[in-house]
């Protein structure tokens, strides 16, 4: 049920959206066995735990199951204790691997009640989670022969954007930069670094995401054991050449942005940090903040029909002022409310316990965040804290409070002059909630990459000869779009006037594959 094999001139794609004989979806089945095919590659100390449980003969055997109907009372409840029993031994083990690595890092860290855990200890928790995720993720999907088929597509559509580009009535400028941006673009393994580990999309999950500034895109492991990956592939990579990415570029390729890019790697490390370097950023700071004027939107009138709801306002200097106002008041209140600007400044952090402890991110804003790799926005929450660093530390002759106060401030009245830039940047098409609901923008991100993603389908599926093949090869990779049985699909009038009564934030389709 459910599963398709879709013919082509030479060969076929098998849909397996569907279950097999004994009732396993197939994502499922195709996750498990790789688990089993991959076990030896797995992380030794999580392999260890798991071989401890015996979970991958206890796996095995629950994959051999007789289908349902042919069960017995006590077989069925037998299976259900082993499908629950397998998850708890997974997660069993992910936790205690998580906690033996930090044990090992971190001297008696197991005696640590979890309330009693400081951030800076949480944070690194949850690095060390998130590597173990990458590197588990990375096991099992290491030989995937269906991986292998999403790089080969990934390979032929950018082959066919580079051969669509030049024929797009554009302006030369934008055509060579959407020519330099899809030659960029990375694809990598759901999981394939710790920045970017996701369970679900390493494991089930049938979605694919384009990673904005790290300008990488990877399909989850739902997706590409389960269809043919051409459309959401070729809609992922339109992204790269969409209007966020452009705005992006600009605001870290400008002056300010390159100022921006070098202080954050003098301010994060907090060794090589001198007060005078600080004094010279703040001292061009207004003037380097001129470098984000003159931004000009690539193909306008383009990217104003394909927003998804129209806009009503114009965004004025008063509004502009108001919103950064709103924006930066919520995220300074956040920041305290974490004791993220108390914390930052301490070389000790006191426990529960009353006890001292060195504190691992003293005077590093940079370390407060999980992957930073130097790929935030200008005006991203980092920005702020490396303002509020740097002035505290190069005002040590103040009383402690007015010290703090008045770096907060400082960080304040920088960032809130960042954000003014930004917004009048992202104008009539941000995606900010505040902008959207106030009717001033509507992000035309979506729409943007369904029609760029279709010319290079398009132009892909031309190489066939046979319009049965191009069609057949169509229907593969929109199986996504395939509606189960139910009310709706048998009574689809009624029912859309059913639907008439029901409230939805995403009634334009805004979450999608």
């Amino acid at each position: 049920m459910g599963n398709l094999e879709v013919k082509h001139a030479e060969s076929s794609t098998k849909v397996l959206q569907g279950e097999t004989i004994n009732q396993f979806t197939q994502v499922y089945y195709k996750y498990s066995q790789a688990k089993l095919q991959n076990r030896s590659h797995m992380p030794k100390d999580f392999a260890r735990v798991l071989d401890r449980h015996a979970y991958f003969f206890k796996l095995k055997q629950f994959l051999e199951r007789p289908p349902r109907s042919l069960m017995s009372l006590s077989e069925r409840l037998i299976s259900e204790q082993m499908d629950y029993e397998l998850g708890m031994i997974w997660s069993a083990a992910f936790n205690e691997t998580v906690i033996l690595r930090m044990n090992n890092k971190y001297s008696d860290f197991y005696k640590l009640p979890d309330k009693a855990v400081p951030i800076e200890l949480q944070l690194e928790r949850r690095r060390m989670r998130r590597d173990l995720l990458s590197e588990i993720s990375r096991a099992i999907w290491r030989n995937s022969p269906e991986w292998r088929k999403v790089e080969l597509e990934f390979d032929r559509l950018r082959q066919a954007y580079l051969r669509v580009i030049p024929r797009l009535d554009i302006p030369d400028e934008v055509r060579d930069d959407w020519m330099k941006r899809v030659s960029e673009i990375k694809l990598v393994l759901p999981g394939a670094f710790a920045a970017i580990s996701n369970d679900e999309c390493s494991t089930t999950k049938v979605n694919a995401y384009y990673y904005t500034y790290l300008n990488v895109v990877t399909i989850c492991a739902g997706d590409f054991n389960s269809e043919d990956i051409m459309q959401t592939l070729s809609h992922e990579m339109a992204h790269a050449l969409g209007i966020d990415r452009t705005q992006y570029l600009f605001e870290v390729s400008s002056a300010f942005g390159r100022s921006l890019a070098e202080f954050r790697g003098r301010i994060c490390d907090p060794k090589a940090f001198t007060c005078e370097d600080w004094h010279r950023f703040r001292g061009e700071f207004d003037q380097s903040l001129g470098s984000l004027d003159g931004y000009q939107v690539q193909l306008p009138e383009f990217q104003r029909c394909l927003k998804r709801r129209p806009t009503t306002k114009r965004l004025g200097d008063e509004d502009i002022a108001r919103f950064a106002g709103i924006l930066i008041n919520d995220r300074i209140s956040d920041l305290a409310a974490s004791d993220r600007f108390l914390r930052i400044t301490k070389p000790k952090m006191p426990l529960r316990n009353g006890k001292l402890q060195a504190n691992p991110n003293y005077l590093n804003p940079c370390s407060y965040y999980m992957w930073s790799q130097g790929e935030e926005p200008i005006d991203d929450e980092l920005s702020t804290l490396m303002f509020f660093t740097a002035e505290y530390r190069c005002s040590a002759d103040k009383p402690p409070s007015i010290r703090l106060k008045d770096a907060i401030e400082t960080a304040k009245s920088m960032s809130q002059k960042v954000l003014e830039k930004t917004l009048r940047i992202e104008g009539e098409y941000s995606a900010r909630s505040l902008l959207e609901a106030e009717g001033f923008s509507s992000p035309p991100f979506e729409r943007f990459a369904d029609v760029v993603g279709s010319y290079a389908m398009a132009e892909l599926l031309a190489q066939s000869p046979d319009i049965w093949d191009r069609q057949n090869r169509f229907l593969a990779s929109s199986s996504w779009q395939c509606i189960e049985p139910s009310l709706s699909s048998q009574f689809p009038e009624e029912s859309s006037v059913e639907n008439e009564y029901i409230f939805d934030a995403h009634t334009e389709g805004d979450l999608r594959p």
